[in-house]
């Protein structure tokens, strides 16, 4: 299943929302946070984040869900970066220490992205909106990601804590030259 997809991922506060606005800005397709999707509908509600996330199983759950819709109406053709993957949802589904459903691991199975970028974290920590998560998460979930995607065949690229023009200039740098590792490469497939 070839895809020309690719997965900005990190702990919260890494700037991978900054990165994709970025990319977004040099005419690339990005595709937002399924989590942020949510969070967003819910408060157009008037349901509070808290409300909303109270029942967090059901909340990562109904993550997977809309990230497999995304998934199976996005085109495989068109390079498109994802905030977050399929496995960003597992990883946090483990953090909290949830069963994972059969249906989950099978969504993991079949959500395979050309690579996955992993932000190392940044030095400042901001709060936000939809954040609920405090810095010593980010740095548990970071090691994670790194399981969760590696479990599924698929090694993260770190990607450096270095200023915002220096990131997008090694990812895209990587994505053109194609200069992952050949474990990375032989992981893709």
């Amino acid at each position: 299943m070839s895809n020309n997809w690719y997965v900005i991922t990190g702990g919260p506060s890494t700037g991978k929302t900054s990165l994709l606005a970025e990319l977004q800005k040099q005419g690339h397709k990005t595709l937002p946070e399924a989590a942020r999707t949510l969070i967003d509908e819910a408060l157009g509600k008037g349901i509070p984040v808290e409300s909303l996330r109270a029942d967090e199983k059901h909340f990562q759950e109904d993550v997977a869900r809309l990230k497999e819709k995304v998934e199976t109406t996005n085109n495989k053709a068109v390079l498109t970066f994802f905030d977050r993957g399929m496995q960003d949802t597992l990883a946090y589904m483990r953090h909290y220490g949830f069963d994972i459903a059969d249906w989950v691991n099978e969504l993991m199975r079949a959500s395979h992205y050309k690579s996955v970028f992993l932000l190392d974290p940044l030095s400042t920590y901001q709060d936000d909106y939809a954040r609920t998560e405090d810095r010593d998460f980010g740095k548990h979930l970071h090691k994670l990601l790194t399981e969760a995607y590696a479990e599924f065949g698929m090694k993260p690229v770190r990607v450096p804590a270095v200023n915002l023009r220096d990131r997008v200039a090694f990812v895209l740098d990587k994505i053109k030259t194609g200069s992952m590792s050949r474990e990375q490469k032989t992981n893709l497939h």
